[in-house]
């Protein structure tokens, strides 16, 4: 195997550190956005959904509460009247609170399935995070100094006499 290697163009090289710079800088930012996305999801549902079906739910019950208070009270005034409409207010609030509650178990379970599943995806990224922190940006160092050593290498190097012409004599046939 040969010690030697023939580099063409350093301006190449320069143009790939750039690249990889700017690589980086994209792939840094992606990484970002996916474990900010996970985590305001993640908020999203142990806060704000969580508050406001618990919030539903408490509305809900002062409303039912209220509603079967106003059919008891319909109820003792008039024990004979259908009292229709605080049957039917009393209906709606059992049923809008069956519904809160039932939206704040399924928020319940989303956020432990969602944990589930986002906490170790999101471990699969710690790996991606360390190349992109910290060894890309090592090697876009070691890189820079190998272009400045080959460049001083360049500048040094005896240049290359161009290959001699043939000369034909004076007169002559070449």
């Amino acid at each position: 195997m040969s010690d030697q290697v023939k580099i063409s163009s350093i301006e190449a090289l320069e143009a790939f550190r750039a690249d990889l710079v700017q690589y980086i800088a994209k792939a840094r930012v992606a990484l970002e956005d996916m474990e900010g996305d996970v985590r305001r999801t993640q908020t999203w549902l142990d806060s704000d959904r969580v508050q406001h079906w618990g919030n539903q739910v408490k509305l809900w019950t002062k409303n039912l509460d209220q509603a079967e208070q106003e059919l008891y009270s319909a109820n003792l005034t008039n024990p004979k009247a259908s009292n229709a409409f605080q049957k039917m207010a009393v209906l709606k609030a059992q049923r809008k609170l069956a519904e809160a509650e039932e939206k704040m178990r399924v928020v319940k379970k989303w956020r432990q399935t969602f944990e589930n599943r986002a906490t170790p995806l999101l471990r699969q990224l710690d790996p991606m995070f360390f190349i992109v922190g910290q060894q890309l940006p090592k090697g876009v160092h070691a890189l820079g100094e190998h272009i400045k050593a080959l460049q001083a290498y360049a500048e040094k190097a005896p240049a290359a006499s161009p290959p001699h012409a043939e000369t034909s004599e004076p007169g002559g046939a070449p």
